[in-house]
């Protein structure tokens, strides 16, 4: 293999050089061709030198033989403009000159003495009780030895489970979509994992050494790489059969090399500092067409860290681990790289448990400088069993679905499997949790001092509902008798009772390896929990009393969150300055102009804040959308940097099903993020509005009685618009639009808003039943858990159990379904409605003065795609303008007489505040 490690292969290189020179040479002609060997290796090493970021990990496809080999692999992760800020770059600065400080300072220790220190020197230590940070502390820990400035790691485990009777499992018949195939048998109980240390395989990922745009800069994919031609060098809209070498593939993302780790996109502390929160996604959808049966295979285990397992705590003594099950790894007394008596753990029933339902061991620790020896040293403060915010296996079974997983791996339609939440409990130690909430563990710099390892327990997955694990509490005792005779998924499975039998899987002694010894996330930094955006009226009243915003305090008054929530109605927008259609058909790069309307629009309408997910940066690295959100106020817009790339950008019904993981993950991350600080919450998109409708005209009034009769989720239905005439013009590009001077094409007017434009749709109000599918919703953050674009996946109501509903007296049934009043669709004519002004782009329509004539029937893909608006949205047949077009679109007459005079003249005002900001003093 290749070690990136530059010193060690120096000190390697220097060694054999001096060697050379010490044996004994007696001929001329020996001496000179060891000259010129030695001229060339020198060539040769300065040239591995210069190349070195370029050379990818070379590996042997036997993972046990990777397994065998210690070394370390450094990764790189993709840092967009606007991630290598100013915050970083004075923190690098600062760093170098406290290092300068340091090396300068430093007294000379003598040899015997640095000797001494080294034998009793550990490196790592523990503090499990009355831990106290001190500020002053870290930063001279860090000030002292700034390389110990911890960067994200990746512990690769690699070698599988062996327990799979071969031949068991098959994918099913491929073109039978109710066949899914055949699950694995596995030999009982699961194999206990002896690895150690050296077993794992190391992987860096430098940038992610502090908290500045923490999001932008997690290992999620390659990033944005172009080939000499301009072309996508990774493109993610696949269909062919493709293999890549895991392990060079972890300098990116460890996920492919070790699917046990989970595919983190967002990571932060709550706001009492007790939870670390995690968003990570199901890295197993991504690709699921029939070419992809070996990825789906190695990424089972995604869906596997979503399967609760219960865990019981043996102690803080490795002897007692051994007792249990014997040749377990534990480290010498005398090793300075680990630390003794740590808690252990194995699988148990949930009759065993300490902790009934995790999936992770979560270790804290922090650094300190030692006093006698003048190095920092890493303390570790506390493990915690994970928790699981929702019960994924739970929701699947209320779901009316078979399975979680299936071997044929075509399992994209379970929406609410493809976000992944989990949190860490922090320990109750001394002021920790206290110390996280108030932020002061992350130093003014960006840097970190509080840091979380995040072990996954690793076992086989479990196929179909009838291994699914619950207890009586939860689905009542008929489940596992099977009283109602259900119908197993898979007929492989002859049991007539239901449920996964811990003990005989597991048995009674499967001891967990220690922390050191698993493949594990290491160094996750702790940052600060999401801060409040300010009010409206805080800004103000900061800006009354200073003369300037700059000031205000956004995490003021922070258990508002809890109890009166500051916000009524906010908006989570993932958006990209450009982007291609799904399938990469067309290139859409208007969204800068749109956002801007867009936004002052929803302002207008009863928005209290917007989050924009500027995902830019996963499309281009020309421009995002940073002065496009300028002239808005930090209480009125906050942007996150977000360029993570969908994995798959194929359409829904293409053979692999697209997956958009960075949308996904973005929803995700707002709702968990700033959910608590606003009663109500949408997530869509900048080419549809929500426009109040009857009495209404605004949409929190509508809200407000909404919520008053019990609603939790409105829904609104989705039809696509398309661009009025009299709204656009001729245009050419050259090329399929034809040259300037005959354009064959039409595009938006440069003083046209896109709202009044896209006033245009084919269909009359109401909208019909089959425009569901494509729904957008508001809703009820504090009941609504988990939302996936068009779906409230998980709710309060669905996680309800048969133990808590039977002592409110009520029934239960294994099946859930909303409630009518809970979740329903709006009602278009007297609430709001929704129109989606989907960008019609010019090539799309070429051909107009021929498709839009009335009578024109051509082949399917022949289509009008321009709107003449019906007169009155009376319908009368055969009218036709005086060119022969068909009157064809409704246009809303509130849209045209209420709000778009109102938009032109926010928009104005808005301009003109932003040219008074940028030129205060210009009267002309």
């Amino acid at each position: 293999f290749i070690n990136n490690n530059n010193e060690e292969k120096m000190k390697a290189f220097n060694s054999k050089r001096n060697k050379r020179k010490r044996q004994s040479l007696s001929s001329s002609t020996l001496m000179k061709a060891l000259t010129a060997m030695f001229a060339f290796y020198a060539l040769w090493f300065v040239f591995v030198l210069s190349e070195m970021e370029n050379v990818p990990v070379n590996s042997d496809n036997d993972n046990k033989l990777w397994s065998r080999i210690p070394h370390k692999v450094f990764g790189s992760v993709r840092m967009s403009s606007a991630s290598i800020g100013d915050e970083d770059s004075s923190r690098k600065i600062a760093i170098e000159d406290r290092q300068k400080e340091n090396d300068s300072g430093t007294e000379d220790v003598p040899e015997e003495k640095q000797r001494q220190q080294h034998n009793s020197f550990k490196r790592i230590r523990k503090q499990l009780s009355n831990f106290h940070f001190d500020l002053d502390d870290a930063i001279k820990a860090i000030d002292h030895y700034p390389k110990r400035i911890k960067t994200l790691m990746a512990y690769l485990e690699t070698t599988p489970f062996d327990n799979e009777i071969p031949k068991t499992r098959s994918r099913g018949v491929k073109r039978d979509p109710k066949d899914l195939g055949t699950p694995p048998q596995y030999i009982n109980p699961l194999p206990v994992r002896r690895t150690t240390p050296r077993d794992l395989i190391p992987v860096e990922y430098p940038k992610v050494d502090s908290c500045n745009d923490l999001q932008a800069k997690l290992p999620v994919d390659a990033g944005l790489i172009f080939d000499e031609k301009g072309n996508r060098l990774i493109p993610n809209t696949k269909s062919r059969r493709f293999t890549f070498n895991y392990l060079d593939e972890a300098k990116y993302c460890p996920v492919d090399a070790d699917p046990f780790l989970p595919w983190i996109h967002d990571v932060f502390p709550s706001v009492n500092g007790d939870t670390i929160h995690f968003v990570a996604q199901n890295k197993r959808r991504c690709n699921t067409g029939s070419n992809f049966h070996e990825q789906l295979q190695r990424l089972e285990p995604q869906v596997a860290l979503m399967q609760p397992v219960s865990v019981k705590i043996l102690g803080n003594d490795d002897s007692v681990a051994n007792e249990v099950n014997s040749g377990l790894w534990s480290p010498a007394s005398d090793d300075e790289e680990y630390i003794e008596d740590m808690p252990r753990y194995r699988l148990s029933s949930f009759e065993d448990a300490d902790v009934e339902l995790s999936r992770f061991i979560c270790r804290f620790y922090t650094i300190q400088l030692d006093q006698e020896t003048g190095q920092t040293v890493d303390v570790i403060i506390g493990e915690t069993l994970s928790v699981f915010p929702i019960n994924y296996e739970f929701v699947n079974l209320r779901k009316r679905k078979a399975t979680m997983l299936s071997p044929k791996g075509k399992d994209n339609g379970l929406f609410w499997l493809s976000n992944f939440r989990f949190d860490c409990p922090v320990p109750d130690n001394g002021n920790l949790r206290e110390s996280i909430a108030s932020g002061i563990t992350v130093l003014p710099d960006g840097t970190p001092t509080v840091y979380v390892d995040v072990v996954p327990i690793r076992t086989n997955p479990r196929f179909g509902m009838e291994q699914s694990y619950f207890n009586a509490d939860m689905v009542g005792p008929d489940f596992f008798t099977n009283k109602e005779n259900r119908r197993p998924a898979f007929s492989s499975y002859s049991k007539k009772e239901f449920g996964f039998d811990a003990n005989e899987v597991f048995g009674h002694k499967h001891v967990l390896p220690r922390v050191e010894a698993s493949g594990r996330w290491a160094n996750i930094p702790i940052c600060k929990a999401p801060q409040r955006p300010p009010t409206r009226n805080e800004l103000e009243e900061e800006e009354s009393s200073t003369g300037s915003a700059d000031a205000i305090s956004v995490v003021q008054n922070v258990q508002d969150g809890i109890q009166k929530k500051p916000f009524t109605l906010s908006a989570c927008v993932w958006a990209s300055a450009t982007f291609h259609t799904r399938g990469g058909d067309r290139k859409v790069d208007d969204t800068m102009e749109r956002t801007r309307e867009w936004i002052e629009y929803h302002l207008m309408m009863g928005f209290d804040h917007i989050y924009i997910y500027d995902n830019s940066h996963a499309n281009t690295n020309a421009t995002d959308l940073k002065e496009t959100l300028a002239p808005f106020s930090a209480a009125e817009v906050t942007r996150i940097e977000w360029p993570s790339i969908v994995c798959n950008n194929n359409l829904p019904a293409h053979e692999n099903t697209g997956e958009r993981s960075s949308q996904y993950a973005a929803e995700s991350s707002c709702r968990q993020r700033y959910g608590q600080y606003t009663n109500w919450i949408a997530a869509f998109d900048t080419d549809e509005y929500f426009v109040p409708m009857g009495k209404y005209a605004n949409l929190k009034d509508m809200l407000n009685d909404a919520e008053a009769k019990g609603t939790n989720v409105l829904s609104f239905r989705s039809t696509r618009a398309y661009p009025n005439y009299y709204f656009m013009e001729k245009y050419g590009d050259g090329g399929e639009c034809g040259k300037m001077e005959h354009p064959l094409c039409l595009q938006k007017k440069s003083d046209a808003t896109f709202l009044e434009t896209y006033n245009c749709d084919f269909l009359p109000l109401p909208k019909p039943d089959w425009s569901d599918r494509a729904k957008k919703q508001i809703y009820r953050p504090d009941y609504v858990l988990s939302h996936f674009v068009h779906y409230s996946t998980v709710t309060q109501g669905i996680l309800a159990t048969y133990k808590e509903k039977k002592s409110e007296g009520k029934s239960w049934n294994y099946w859930y379904s909303e409630d009518k009043n809970s979740e329903r669709f709006i009602d278009e004519l007297e609430e709001a409605v929704m129109i989606h002004s989907k960008t019609t782009v010019p090539g799309n329509t070429k051909g107009y003065e021929k498709t839009c004539k009335l009578g024109f029937v051509g082949k399917y893909y022949e289509k009008c795609r321009i709107g003449f608006p019906i007169a009155n949205n009376i319908k009368i047949e055969n009218a036709t303008t005086p060119e022969g077009y068909e009157y064809n679109c409704y246009t809303n007459e509130k849209v045209t007489n209420l709000y778009i005079p109102k938009l032109r003249e926010a928009m104005r005002r808005r301009s003109r505040k932003s040219l008074d900001i940028v030129s205060p003093n210009d009267t002309t």
